[in-house]
């Protein structure tokens, strides 16, 4: 089990965190760095937590595209939205 989760989160987080941490530890040195990576991770779990909502309120699969499609209708501006997303 500990090797799917570790498999599973290094695939969905990368190896990102990992490398710009000793980065920026070494560019602001001092608390700051570690509040400015308190607040990057708020966001991400706000992030989290709408998409978390919109997967509850829309069960369909597409993601993104169909959140898009569904929250400004069928016609002509979801349908745009949701094809601009895909071209991003």
């Amino acid at each position: 089990m500990l090797n799917a989760v570790s498999i599973n989160m290094s695939n969905m987080v990368g190896t990102g965190p990992f490398i710009t941490v000793p980065a920026i530890l070494a560019t602001m040195g001092g608390p700051q760095s570690l509040l400015a990576w308190a607040v990057g991770a708020m966001l991400a779990i706000a992030d989290g937590l709408v998409f978390a909502e919109l997967g509850s309120a829309i069960p369909a699969s597409g993601g993104s595209y169909i959140f898009l499609r569904e929250c400004f209708g069928r016609a002509r501006w979801g349908h745009m939205l949701a094809w601009i997303f895909v071209w991003q």
